[in-house]
């Protein structure tokens, strides 16, 4: 059984599909055309009825797209127009109307604040009461649609109002919280310098003031002594900086699967990370990064998935590495990316494996020998 590394697996939240995916929403508009079938119209009425359906697919889309500027005026004459249509079309066809006011409470509800949604949808329905009772028997399948469907629709879109909001609330506090780890991160980059240069500069400073003074009294062997001494420190600092300066190029193999695991949620994946995120020698490690984050690419722009799992396994000192999503495709066609992978792969021994029989996999095992082979030629190098 995989142990989890501890990363949240939860999918992160995303904006509203009907900003993303508006003309989904057209969909339920199909209950339109039902009282085609049961109710006999003419043709002259089915033309006006279909008319007035494309008048409403305009008036839709035009409050959909000024939905996030609702004071706006093309957004209120978006609503009002198809308020005003479904009134036109009730006395032609009753049971088709109650579409378009059930699409302006949704509309009402995902833009008004709940203190003004109130009383605007009870204003609605007063309106639709008024003109059932002016109507009479020819409205026998408008009023209760309407004063249902407004209702429970118009809340949906208020529900949707509260995710967006939501949404937006957590990705300012992502933002907050990323811009406060930047300021510690330059802090802490700034202690470390600090207490490395500051340290070897005054080494470097008291040794050099000592030399000098020893060859203004011409003692040029203890000289010599101090200013070797000054090159063992200048080459121990410059050592140190390098080896600081080297950690900061990048945040390990951890930290790079929590960046590519929040940059997949982003996108709207759910991720599973399983194992133990091993430890790597420096090589290896950036290898196994880059190709992680190759494949990160590639899942962002040609998968079809919603689901990617990423494991860490260890035997024999060998490490595997797994990278599957549950997406599906025909025949994939390796590009520079996947070449680029090979090759990286294949200069410590390793070789990347793909398998699309079901869902696509990369699977890659970075061997032990070749491990310490690299870790020999860095030494002495």
């Amino acid at each position: 059984m995989t142990t989890s590394t501890g990363l949240p697996a939860t999918q992160e939240l995303h904006g509203p599909l009907f900003l993303e995916r508006t003309w989904l929403w057209l969909i339920f508009s199909i209950y339109y055309f039902v009282p085609f079938f049961y109710s006999p119209l003419s043709w002259s009425f089915q033309g006006v009825l279909i008319l007035a359906y494309g008048i409403f697919v305009l008036l839709f889309l035009l409050a959909a797209g000024h939905c996030m500027q609702p004071r706006g005026l093309a957004f209120k004459v978006a609503v009002i127009g198809l308020i005003l249509l479904g009134f036109i079309v009730t006395p032609i066809s009753a049971g088709s109307s109650s579409t378009f006011f059930t699409y302006a409470g949704f509309l009402l509800g995902f833009v008004l604040p709940l203190r003004r949604l109130i009383p605007t949808i009870g204003s609605l329905l007063l309106l639709v009461t008024l003109f059932y009772f002016y109507l009479g028997n020819h409205a026998s399948y408008f009023f209760i649609p309407i004063i249902a469907g407004t209702i429970t629709i118009g809340t949906w879109g208020y529900l949707e109002q509260m995710r967006m909001k939501a949404h937006r609330q957590e990705l300012k506090s992502n933002e907050e919280m990323k811009s406060l780890a930047t300021i510690a991160e330059r802090e802490r980059i700034a202690r470390d310098l600090h207490d490395l240069l500051g340290h070897t500069l005054s080494s470097i400073a008291v040794t050099a003031e000592l030399a000098e003074k020893l060859l203004k009294h011409h003692r040029e062997a203890e000289a010599l002594e101090h200013i070797k001494a000054l090159h063992k420190v200048a080459r121990e600092g410059l050592g140190l900086v390098r080896q600081t300066v080297s950690g900061y190029k990048h945040r390990g193999l951890q930290g790079e699967v929590l960046r590519l695991c929040d940059t997949l949620r982003t996108r709207g994946f759910m991720v599973m990370v399983e194992g133990r995120i091993p430890d790597l020698d420096a090589r290896s490690e950036t290898i196994a990064i880059l190709t992680l984050t190759e494949l990160t690419t590639n899942v962002l722009r040609h998968s079809q998935g919603t689901h990617c799992t990423l494991s860490f396994s260890s035997a024999d000192e060998q490490t595997e590495i797994v990278f599957s999503d549950n997406g599906k495709i025909k025949e994939l066609q390796p590009g520079n990316g996947l070449r680029g992978i090979q090759e990286r792969l294949q200069s410590i021994g390793a070789q990347l494996v793909i398998d699309t029989a079901q869902h696509t996999c990369f699977r890659f095992i970075l061997p032990a020998v070749a491990l310490a082979m690299h870790q020999e030629e860095a030494e002495f190098s």
